[in-house]
């Protein structure tokens, strides 16, 4: 038995001269697949099942369905489509971005992606989806020295429950960059979860801070999803 975790990071149509189309799913794709995850029987977890899991508690047919980088396009075309069929998500906010753009990379995407301001996320929580942290800057984490790891770490955390009420308990690696040092880090600053870009299944057991999960790529159609989705998958 395993959990299923999807990344996604834009949902809406690239423009023409963006680079890394791939990281798109178009709106009308992403409602397909969630009423395919709907029709199989799927319900979507948080953070805390995904701790009991871990710990060992058997769940069925459980989905996480993860953002990176909340963007603007996620609160708008995404959320509605969750909240239609009843699923929950996890938005993994970079926190000095709020309300900007993806600075990190916009020069090599050749677009800039707005992101969310603090009140689409507000709205967020009080509809029942789960925030977590993305960092301060979206920067590459094993480049940096320990004190700035730990300020990239520690005072997005801080940042996020003074902005919004609530205790934060899970990260995201930018670019999936991590190592050893990086993850005992994050465990330190308080984190209870950090997923990766590894992919796979969530099996029981696994390291909380090394969690995989399931690419969602723009071509990623009813068919690639079931694949994804089979124990076969790896």
């Amino acid at each position: 038995m395993s959990l299923k975790a999807l990344m996604y990071h834009n949902i809406g149509k690239p423009p023409k001269e963006a680079n890394l189309k791939s990281l798109y799913t178009n709106p009308k794709l992403f409602e397909r697949q969630i009423k395919t995850l709907k029709m199989l029987g799927f319900t979507s977890i948080t953070s805390n099942e995904i701790l009991d899991f871990l710990n060992g508690k058997d769940f069925k047919k459980r989905v996480c369905i993860t953002f990176d980088d909340a963007y603007k396009d996620i609160f708008e075309n995404a959320l509605p489509i969750l909240k239609k069929y009843n699923f929950k998500a996890i938005i993994f906010v970079p926190v000095s971005l709020v309300g900007d753009y993806n600075r990190w990379d916009f020069e090599r995407v050749k677009v800039k992606k707005p992101i969310a301001c603090w009140e689409d996320i507000r709205q967020a929580l009080k509809e029942g989806f789960e925030v977590g942290s993305h960092t301060m800057t979206h920067k590459a984490l094993t480049d940096l020295d320990d004190k700035s790891l730990k300020q990239e770490l520690e005072l997005s955390k801080k940042i996020l429950e003074d902005k919004l009420g609530i205790e934060i308990t899970t990260f995201c690696y930018p670019y999936g960059d991590y190592d050893d040092r990086v993850a005992n880090a994050v465990k330190e600053a308080g984190y209870k979860l950090a997923f990766s870009v590894n992919s796979g299944h969530i099996q029981k057991g696994d390291n909380p801070y090394i969690l995989k999960r399931l690419h969602m790529r723009h071509n990623t159609n009813v068919f690639r999803l079931l694949l994804k989705l089979s124990i076969l998958y790896r």
